[in-house]
This record gives C-alpha cells, structure tokens and sequence, in this order.
C-alpha cells in the first residue's frame, strides 16, 4: 500500500520528542513493508532531511514568506489548550490553503491508497481539498488527539459546520470517550467515531534497571523509598494540579514518598502555590524538559506513575501513560482523558474520579502499601502494552480498518 501521512507537528530533528508518536506510526506501517509519505508543514527549526528514516519519505511545504513565521503548530497556536493564538490562527488559514494545493500535486502523482490526517483541523480539510482539487480517489482517515476537538468546540457554529466537513472522512477515530462525547455534541454520528489510542514504540521503550538504579542515586532515593511520577505540560488538563493537591494525604502517612515532574509549562506557578500552601514543597522536584532518550531511567526509576487527567478541556489518552507501562509500572490515573482505555481498575493500576486529589492519594496509598501488588500490576501494564498498546498493533488495526472499508465499498 502507498500511505501518506498529513500533520502539522513532527518531530524537528531526529530524536525530537515533539509529535514524535506520528514517526513512531509512520515508522510501524513501513515495517509492516507500506511504502509511507509524510506530508508536514515547514517548521522555523527544522533540521530533517527527506529521507533520514529508512522506508519513510518526508515532504514539507511552506506557507508564509520567511522562514521564522513558520510557527503554527506543534502546542503553540492554542495556548494552554484552552485559547487559540489570534496570530496563529491567521497563519493557519495560510497553513490550510498551501497544505491543500501541495497535497493535490502529490495526491496526482503517487496515488496514495490510505491519507492518514492527524489532528483533523487543519490536516483533514487538508486531506480532503486536495483529494476534491486532484479528482484522485483515495481513502481518508481521521485521528484526533484532542486540541483540534477542543477547537471545533470552542468554535460554535462554525465548529458544527467544520465537523460537518470533517465527517466526510471514510474513518474517524479518537483516543478518549471525553473526545467523542464533544465531537458527537458537535454533528458527527457516534457510529462513525473509532477509539484508538497513541501507542509506544516497545522496542524503544522498555523497562531499564541501570537507568532506574543511576536516577534514583542521581535524586537521593532510596531503594526503600517510594517515587511517583508525572509527566507533561503544564496546562489545565493533564491535571496536575490535582497531584499536587494529593500530596498532603500521602506524606502524612508516609515519609518516604517523593514526587518527580517532568515538564514545563504556564502553571508552574500555581503548582509552586499549592505546595507552598501544603508544606510539601520538600517533597517535589521539577525536572524540567527531559531528551526522549532518557524517558525510559526516569519511568523505570518510579513506582507508580501518576496521570490524573481533567475532563475540561477534554483530553485524549496521553502517550506517557502506555509508555510508563512499558516500563513495567502500575498507574494511578483519573477515569477521563483515555486513561481508561488502558488503565483496568485493580488491574494493571487503579482509576481515581477526576479532579478529586483524597481519591488519587487513597489508590497510591493502596499500592505503597502492598509491594507485591505494585510489581503485579507493572508486570500487567507490560504485557498489555506487549500484546495491544504497541505501534505495531495499532498500525495493524488501521490496515484491517482500511481493508475492511475497501471491502465493504
């Protein structure tokens, strides 16, 4: 099959931790012997050539006339994910017309079978103006991750009628029930909505005891110690906030626990606020941004790793979350945001009600407690991603999609 990938975030240079789950599905369906086009737009920063990953053909195009107004995209035309850039959206329009005319030139000369869209606006539009300017048949699909569908929401009539425009897609498909409860709101069937999530690359990401062993020296744990992780930006969503919040519950039972976080973002002063508040400030430590190389130390370094996603703005399944199991770790996550879709209660972890931080620290407390049960549930969380949550899988699901789709027309 000839496939083409169309996203406005890839990974800037190799080794990126931006949008790098698209490479990790582009690279999984060109094991699986595809031959795969990347369609993305040009980034102020890009550093890749066309062909620097075997099997995989990466395009990019322009849309503004220097290259450091190249800036839409990649989590910075929606601030917090809860407002769009004024600016960004100008340059979007621009993304979106030049993304079609360069599509359809492609589109005319490869005959892509399968167009995989992902983050539906502006990439779906894309997708399907240029498959309408080219008169070439192809099949599309649809993924959202979750701030294109907090767009189409915040958008009213003109979310419906975009949503409307989008559901011409063959394949729709979204990695949180959160996600499809909006989109259903805004005009398209529930029916035609798929659940799949973002997965993990195991073969990259797997459980590292040199590592675990050098970043628990590096931060002065303990091995009796017990570390929680969070990881993400700091925007209201992820739900970190209820994290923090939780903190007070747990050290008061239990000395030994210490929190780590990785990320940055807008709300780190509000963090900083709450911990001042609790007196458990002690117990934090900001990471910062971490290289995607050293993801697997500082996942294999915990003992349970936290996800305590909020259902405003909706959230899709975060990819920290199966890449943590891999790892072998059981996790404590809220019921929104797609961690459910992963996360079996009592299983590989346990699932706390969103924004409710006395619930997260009671489902911890049962893990701190009860050892055999954390290396049970880690075990568990690795085998699930083994067999179901791994790239390979879900690139395999898209094809028997595609099949059955072709069949079926």
């Amino acid at each position: 099959m000839r496939i083409c990938l169309i996203t406005h975030a890839y990974p800037l240079f190799i080794g990126d931790w931006r949008a790098n789950f698209i490479e990790s599905l582009a690279k999984s369906y060109a094991c699986l012997g595809h031959s795969v086009t990347v369609l993305v737009s040009y980034a102020a920063g890009w550093q890749r050539s066309c062909h620097d990953v075997p099997g995989i053909s990466v395009v990019t195009y322009r849309y503004a006339p220097f290259k450091r107004l190249h800036v839409a995209g990649y989590g910075k035309s929606v601030k917090s994910d809860l407002h769009i850039n004024p600016w960004h959206a100008v340059l979007a329009l621009l993304l979106l017309v030049c993304g079609i005319f360069r599509f359809a030139r492609i589109l005319r000369k490869e005959r892509f079978d399968l167009v995989h869209a992902h983050w539906a606006l502006p990439n779906t539009l894309i997708a399907l103006g240029g498959r309408f300017l080219s008169a070439t048949p192809a099949t599309v699909f649809t993924s959202f991750p979750g701030s294109d569908v907090t767009i189409i929401t915040k958008l009213g009539r003109l979310g419906k009628l975009l949503a409307s425009i989008i559901g011409k897609s063959d394949y729709l498909s979204c990695n949180s029930t959160d996600l499809k409860e909006d989109l259903v709101k805004a005009g398209i069937r529930a029916e035609r909505i798929d659940l799949v999530i973002y997965g993990v690359d195991d073969r990259a990401i797997h459980f590292d005891m040199p590592g675990r062993q050098a970043i628990r020296k590096k931060m002065g744990i303990a091995d009796p110690d017990i570390l929680l992780l969070m990881v993400g930006r700091f925007v209201p969503k992820k739900g970190f906030s209820t994290g923090f919040r939780a903190l007070k519950y747990i050290t008061a039972k239990h000395a030994n626990v210490k929190l780590a976080v990785i990320g940055s973002g807008v709300l780190m002063e509000e963090y900083l606020s709450i911990l001042t508040r609790d007196g458990t400030q002690a117990d934090v430590s900001f990471l910062g941004e971490v290289e995607p190389r050293e993801l697997n130390g500082y996942y294999s370094a915990c003992d349970i790793f936290l996800m305590p996603s909020e259902r405003f703005p909706s959230d899709g399944l975060n990819v920290v979350v199966p890449e943590a199991m891999a790892c072998g770790r059981p996790v404590v996550a809220s019921d929104a945001g797609g961690n459910d879709m992963v996360v079996s209660n009592g299983v590989n972890g346990y699932l706390h009600a969103a924004g409710d931080p006395a619930d997260l620290a009671e489902k911890v407390m049962c893990l701190i407690d009860n050892p055999a049960q954390r290396n049970e549930m880690g075990n568990k969380s690795m085998e699930l991603v083994r067999s179901r949550f791994n790239w390979h899988s879900i690139a395999n699901y898209y094809i028997d999609s595609y099949r059955k789709l072709s069949v079926a027309k």
